[in-house]
């Protein structure tokens, strides 16, 4: 089957994306009109510069749409000396064939936009525009991003919605439509969904014969955790080797942002390299110490007096209205949670622009690295809290919580028999464990596509509104920029509504299962059924992550990557406390908190760290012994090119590069074994048709464009008609 054979020629024209390779957004609402000209002739000036066509149109409100395309012979002589360089720094082994005028074709679509990424961002004397969004002499620029492939993103979408498990052609696909470091999340994630289904299975065969906090489930859970961890070691390695990014950072360009303090020559290359004193940089990354007790303290403090607020009120509080505000800590905690954690999520965004990283890859990690600490807290200090403080030692506690104006009474008239019930802890994993995951696929897909649907509606709402009331009261030059040809009517709605949509962050989405596994290893043992909740979460929030990537969120530069960066560390950190947790709990909880003696609990506690240390090293080495195919086959590889290159002579060169491609459709095509290709007749007409189309798009010629982006800004400007403000 095709995968446009269930839609007409003329529904695709709607997917079409006319020959743009990027889009730049530029907002001007609180310029003067005279700033405003100047700064988009400087932009289109940069981007011609540069060796980039540019088009432009209106956007939502007062704002510009600079469309870029990198002619043919530029982007792939961009390609080829992006594989030059990666073989330079032992990227790929294959030397690419040809010399300083070769042009390459790219192999996937990532690979294409990621050289006009680098066309667009990067500095002047490397080639590029530098065109940074919201930063220096660009902060009116609100975005710069390439538009999605609507088709791709449908077949996915559909192809996933039949089936169970993705293949590695999904995971290559990932790869091809939005780059590596995106497609290791969706690998992640089903790799880590996979391995749930054991803990899933015997947690339900362990709560039929045993129920909670039993041994064998504990066991189980350990021993599970730590396998999946050096698993995904190995899995991590096998496909950054099999997309040929491994070692990719050394790749990496300086950051804007980067203030250097002095220059030195690379022994290595030769190159002028920009240095900050490491020094310098050790003592400010010693700042996240502070940052991380602070952190740690403000919101522990927090959580802990809603937790004794609720446990007096819900516990000891026998007063009037006790029904209604048992809930009332909680509400308040959680209406005050998102505030707290933005500003400190903003307090270590500071913090990590101060300790001055060179390349964005850097910045992500400390920044990732700080976000971890945040949500370790948050998500799991309250349960830990409930395990082992107030279920253990509440009978020696809540009688201390008493308050006499409360109560009306002296503390001495409290009743000393106070008990807490030891099934507190399984209900509380219970509740946030089922609805945390189904709020939070809520807050996450649900609720951001209800408000884009509803917005769009209101914007064409008002944009219809306003053509039809207003059309005559601009020049005839002016109309023609203002309102939208009608071929191009529903390729601009599609991307004025791209512009305004978030940035996805896979770091995000990448923390969030972090959570949910270090909530499995933590507490499980208390309700083994938790695995199996999360594995019926996980098939949804796979397609539910999709969803948001493709349809909610602009797409992401194709940026490569060879792990999924400092989480990796958090899992090794989680499934450690998980295996201490594991045991505290099952010795307190076993027996219905019976007798608890300290130096028993300390004594289960070294021997199952003790216990972990010897398992992981069974297993790490198991693992690499029995998965390790893939080091085998590159260490095979790297031979097998040194002893071609013995026997290459010096006029025959390489051969060509033997990487898989996946293709989607000329630009982009998504088959599979079995996807069925389209007729080569009905696929010309369709391509004719689109060039056509295109050809009309890019008609405009430079000088046509800066005076139609002028007469957008005279018009939409400060100072110009009201209703043009409005479209």
């Amino acid at each position: 089957m095709s995968l446009f054979s269930s839609h007409k020629p003329a529904d695709q024209a709607q997917w079409d994306n006319f020959g743009v390779d990027w889009v730049v957004h530029y907002q001007f609402e609180a310029l003067e009109i005279s700033k405003a000209v100047d700064e988009f002739e400087s932009l289109l000036r940069d981007l011609d510069d540069a060796h980039l066509e540019t088009q432009v149109r209106h956007g939502h409100g007062a704002s510009l749409l600079v469309f870029i395309r990198v002619p043919s012979a530029h982007l792939g002589s961009l390609v080829y000396h992006s594989r030059v360089k990666d073989w330079l720094y032992g990227i790929i082994h294959e030397l690419p064939v040809g010399d300083d005028d070769t042009i390459a074709d790219a192999d996937t679509p990532a690979e294409s936009l990621r050289s006009v990424y680098h066309a667009v961002t990067w500095q002047k004397k490397l080639g590029g525009a530098h065109i940074t969004p919201r930063h220096g002499r660009w902060k009116n620029v609100a975005s710069a991003f390439p538009l999605h492939d609507q088709a791709a993103n449908a077949e996915l979408l559909r192809k996933w919605s039949r089936t169970i498990l993705l293949t590695a052609e999904d995971l290559d696909s990932i790869r091809a439509l939005f780059g590596e470091k995106v497609a290791f999340y969706f690998a992640f994630i089903h790799s880590y969904s996979l391995f749930l289904a054991f803990p899933a299975a015997w947690g339900v065969v362990c709560w039929w014969h045993w129920g909670s906090y039993s041994i064998p489930f504990a066991i189980g859970d350990c021993l599970w955790a730590i396998v999946f961890v050096e698993y995904w070691k190995i899995r991590e390695t096998d496909l950054s080797l099999r997309w040929q990014v491994n070692g990719v950072g050394a790749l990496k360009v300086t950051r804007t942002q980067y203030v250097w303090e002095k220059e030195v020559r690379d022994p290595i290359t030769g190159e002028v390299v920009q240095v900050f004193s490491p020094y310098r940089q050790f003592l400010r990354q010693l700042l996240l110490v502070p940052f991380a007790s602070i952190a740690s303290l403000a919101l522990g403090g927090l959580i802990v007096a809603t937790f004794a607020l609720e446990v007096f009120i819900s516990e000891v509080y026998t007063g009037s209205l006790k029904g209604y505000l048992e809930f009332l800590p909680t509400v308040i905690f959680s209406l005050c949670l998102p505030s707290i954690s933005g500003l400190l999520n903003s307090i270590a965004t500071r913090l990590t622009q101060y300790e001055n990283y060179r390349t964005q890859d850097q910045y992500d990690l400390a920044q990732t690295a700080k976000q971890f600490v945040t949500h370790f807290i948050t998500a799991f200090l309250p349960t830990v809290l409930t395990a082992f403080v107030y279920v253990p030692f509440g009978a020696r506690l809540v009688p201390h919580l008493n308050i006499p104006s409360f109560q009306g009474k002296a503390p001495a008239d409290m009743p000393r028999d106070f008990s807490v019930d030891p099934g507190r802890l399984k209900q509380e994993v219970m509740y946030l464990s089922l609805t945390g995951q189904v709020l939070s696929f809520g807050e996450e897909v649900v609720l951001p596509y209800v408000k884009r649907v509803a917005l769009e509606k209101w914007r064409e709402y008002r944009t219809r509104q306003a053509a039809v009331q207003n059309r005559r009261r601009v020049s005839q030059g002016t109309s023609q920029v203002l309102f939208d040809d009608p071929d191009e009517s529903a390729f601009l709605s599609r991307v004025r509504n791209e512009a305004e949509a978030d940035e996805y962050n896979v770091h995000e989405d990448t923390l969030e299962m972090c959570v949910q596994f270090g909530y499995l290893t933590l507490f499980g043992s208390s309700w083994p059924l938790v695995a199996l909740g999360f594995l019926v979460n996980n098939w949804l929030e796979l397609r539910g992550d999709f969803f948001k990537l493709s349809l909610e969120c602009q797409r992401p530069p194709p940026i490569r990557a060879d792990s999924i960066g400092p989480s990796l560390q958090g899992l090794e950190v989680l499934s450690w406390l998980g295996t201490l947790s594991t045991a505290a709990i099952v010795y307190l909880y076993r027996d219905g908190m019976a007798e608890i003696r300290v130096s028993s609990l300390l004594l289960t506690l070294l021997l199952s760290e003790w216990a972990y240390l010897g398992m992981r090293f069974a297993v790490s080495t198991g693992l690499r012994k029995v998965l390790s195919r893939t080091l085998r086959r590159e260490a095979a590889k790297r031979y097998a090119v040194r002893k071609g290159y013995l026997k290459a002579t010096a006029s025959e060169g390489s051969p060509p590069r033997g990487k898989l491609r996946v293709r989607f459709r000329g630009r982009v095509s998504v088959f599979t074994s079995a996807t069925d290709p389209p007729s080569p007749q009905s696929d010309e007409v369709l391509r004719e048709a689109m060039l056509h189309t295109e050809r009309r798009f890019w008609s405009r010629r430079p000088n046509q464009v800066l005076e139609d982006g002028v007469r957008i800004i005279r018009a939409l400007g400060q100072g110009g008609p009201k209703i043009e403000k409005e479209l």
